[in-house]
């Protein structure tokens, strides 16, 4: 005598499938948070390293790279041809990259095309996984094409021009009117035009001043360039940050060449007002990648106090910061 089998009912079936719809929906943001996990590890890593890169360029050349060097500068210049560069190619030997720099002319500027097959170079020390727009090439369709990167020098507490005199409205100190996040007077920075620091001058501490910071690259397209991450430029809001305003801040930052995210979406806040600044950006939740002036790399988190960050970015201002105020 043969027997039946029963078949699902269409209920059954419905709830079977809800049941495991709802199953994917609570491991799916596990799964996503164990993977940024894993990239922001990646990227604190890369801190780490560019760490024991700027104290190796340091213990060689007795202090840490100029910020930028070459034209427009009051300061004296130390270039005999004047050439523009970054401190992304003075550091590039002492991350294993060696062949890369040994493959720049430095008898020209970056922007010239026989620099091209140097600065196109994907290097993932500079990369955040995180950031989609890792990898990003700038101006892309002209001669001059170069990658971009995740990070940034610290320029200080204000804007691109610093303490720099007869600027006017492009670069005040103090700057009092204007002011996005309130008014601030540049106290010192690790990186500046055409001039280097040395740890002697970290007198808040090495263990309080930020060397280099993260960026979010600002992706292009077309014509609208967007200068974030473009680590080879000494122009504008290229190489450095500004702790002006607080990581990841909703304040635009102030761009000579801006992609908004009405334009690119995805692209952080920005505007082309004066003067120029750029805050440190990142695509973990919550805050920055750092690396220090003791070679330590931490995260810091978007809500610490303006006071505080704008402190930790100056060797020299005098601020009293305990270990606890970020």
């Amino acid at each position: 005598m043969s027997t039946r089998r029963r078949a699902f009912t269409l209920i059954e079936l419905l709830v079977v499938i809800a049941i495991i719809a709802v199953l994917i929906a609570l491991l799916l943001p596990a799964v996503q948070a164990a993977r940024e996990a894993a990239r922001r590890a990646q990227c604190i890593n890369n801190f780490k390293q560019m760490g024991i890169a700027m104290h190796n360029y340091h213990d060689t050349a007795g202090a840490f790279p100029i910020g930028r060097m070459g034209s427009g500068y009051t300061y004296s210049t130390v270039s005999p041809n004047d050439n523009r560069r970054t401190w992304g190619f003075m550091i590039l030997p002492f991350f294993e990259q060696g062949a890369l720099y040994n493959a720049i002319n430095f008898s020209l500027p970056f922007y010239e095309w026989e620099q091209t097959t140097a600065l196109m170079t994907t290097l993932s020390i500079w990369q955040c996984p995180s950031d989609p727009g890792a990898g990003t090439i700038q101006e892309p369709t002209l001669r001059y094409r170069r990658r971009k990167a995740n990070m940034a020098a610290n320029w200080g507490n204000s804007h691109y021009w610093q303490n720099e005199a007869g600027r006017g409205t492009a670069g005040p100190n103090p700057w009092t009117t204007n002011v996005p996040a309130g008014p601030v007077t540049f106290s010192s920075a690790p990186f500046k035009g055409n001039m280097s620091t040395s740890l002697r001058e970290m007198l808040d501490g090495t263990s309080n001043t930020i060397l280099v910071g993260e960026v979010i690259i600002g992706v292009n397209e077309n014509l609208n360039y967007d200068h974030r991450g473009d680590i080879f430029n000494d122009d504008y809001n290229c190489a450095m940050f500004m702790a002006y305003t607080t990581p990841n801040s909703k304040i635009p930052d102030q761009l000579a060449y801006c992609a908004p995210p009405t334009v690119i979406p995805g692209n952080p806040p920005c505007n082309t007002n004066e003067p120029k600044f750029n805050a440190a950006r990142s695509r973990h939740s919550g805050g920055v990648n750092l690396v220090f002036g003791d070679g330590s790399a931490r995260f810091v988190k978007d809500s610490v106090n303006l006071n505080v960050w704008r402190a930790l970015s100056t060797p020299s201002g005098s601020e009293v910061l305990s270990s606890d105020s970020y």
